[in-house]
């Protein structure tokens, strides 16, 4: 049993020092290798939200149909008999007459109309925009989940190797006399143990991948290879960077500046459709006892009572609202970029302190106790231990990694998203 021990320590060591930038998955036959650019540009297209608010888009597009036209209204033709009831024939003297009536717009409505269906454009546009920012969050988190899960896996992969040559020794050693079953047994467990790690971590892995493709609106069935590596993140910009770059760049605030434009767009539609309506008439009136007279003129619409009036006072409102919510929004948006730097500085702090002194700390410490066993002042279960501090303690890192990321995914989103 004592041969092997030595192979247990260097197995864990060698372990400690793999990242998963060196080693990528192997890719099956006819797989679709995505990296995480690609997915996130994808995500940018695809996504079923996306496609959805694209649809947002179009329709707001499709109000600027006649939105400026100066005839809010078809032409209107009118006809009508005049039979002569006194001093002609019923029928026979029967006149008629006829005027067609085009009413017309010329006041600023039209243009109003123009400018309200611009700005509603640009609120499904900056609509769109936040939606893609959020659908780019989940894939990238998705994605990340992924490669933590995969990490997890090869890791487990490792310290089963090591718990099978255990097994193995412990196995010849039972064979031949020189321990009881003990060994085996503990062996035997501790392999067992792992190997549902091994089970659980696919699992959860298989679910953030099918997770992924939901996200990316992909086949279930086709075969998916994530191609860039889980390394570390880098160092933040300077918080008044990312202020700067929130309040330039982040989309809903971009979003809700759009919302107040539009509600002032629709203030002066209101105020400009009081002016009133025109309307130019042609007609004839004629009959056999009388002249023919031709008729041309100009009606006017009378404003003898105020129009819009709730409409003008709803809308004022919701504009104050609006602007209210965007100064909130902007104090809000200082205050989530501090909050959201401060963590993801925590988060690569304790994935340093993982990295530098707890892993080397727990491997330091295998080494001892594999030592001290070989000198006979410890027993196989003290070497157990030790292996298990350093599996928690790479788990432990690994969770600091995938935490870190997720941190950095939070930041990055609350400055206005990841860069395509």
């Amino acid at each position: 049993m004592r041969k092997f021990i030595p192979i247990l320590a260097i197995v864990v060591a060698l372990g400690s020092v793999l990242r998963l930038a060196s080693a990528e998955e192997p890719r099956p036959a006819g797989a679709t290798a995505l990296s995480l650019d690609e997915a996130l540009r994808r995500a940018n297209d695809v996504a079923p939200q996306v496609v959805l608010a694209q649809y947002g888009v179009r329709e707001a597009n499709a109000r600027r149909t006649g939105a400026g036209l100066r005839f809010p209204g078809n032409p209107r033709l009118s006809g009508e008999a005049r039979p002569a009831v006194t001093g002609g024939s019923f029928f026979g003297d029967m006149g008629y007459a006829a005027a067609l009536d085009v009413p017309m717009d010329l006041g600023g409505a039209p243009g109003a109309r123009k400018r309200e269906a611009d700005r509603g454009v640009g609120v499904a546009q900056a609509e769109l925009a936040t939606i893609r920012k959020q659908a780019r969050s989940e894939v990238f988190a998705a994605y990340i989940h992924v490669g933590a899960w995969a990490r997890r896996m090869e890791e487990v992969d490792a310290l089963i190797s090591i718990a099978e040559r255990i097994l193995r020794a412990s196995t010849a050693r039972a064979d031949a006399g020189a321990s009881g079953d003990v060994d085996e047994a503990s062996a035997r467990s501790e392999l067992s143990v792992l190997q549902s790690q091994r089970e659980s971590a696919s699992r959860e892995r298989d679910a953030y991948l099918m997770h992924l493709r939901s996200l990316l609106d992909m086949s279930a069935t086709a075969p998916l290879t994530l191609t860039t590596p889980l390394g570390n993140p880098q160092p933040p910009a300077a918080e008044n960077q990312l202020v700067a770059r929130a309040l330039n760049h982040k989309p809903e605030l971009a979003q809700a500046r759009a919302q107040v434009a539009a509600l002032m767009a629709t203030s002066d539609r209101l105020k400009s459709e009081l002016f009133p309506r025109l309307s130019v008439y042609l007609g004839v009136d004629a009959a056999p006892v009388s002249p023919i007279f031709g008729q041309v003129g100009l009606s006017v619409e009378l404003p003898v009572a105020q129009r819009n009036q709730q409409a003008r006072a709803v809308t004022d409102a919701k504009t104050q609202a609006e602007q209210e919510r965007l100064e909130l929004l902007l104090r809000q948006v200082v205050r989530d970029v501090s909050g959201r730097l401060a963590a993801y500085e925590s988060r690569r702090r304790e994935l340093a302190v993982l990295s530098d002194k707890g892993l080397p700390a727990a491997e330091r410490t295998l080494e001892l106790v594999e030592t001290g066993w070989l000198a006979g002042r410890f027993d196989i279960f003290r070497v157990t231990a030790a292996a298990r501090d350093v599996a928690r303690v790479r788990a432990l890192r690994t969770d600091a990694l995938e935490s870190a990321w997720l941190e950095y995914i939070a930041l990055e989103f609350a400055v206005g998203g990841a860069p395509l």
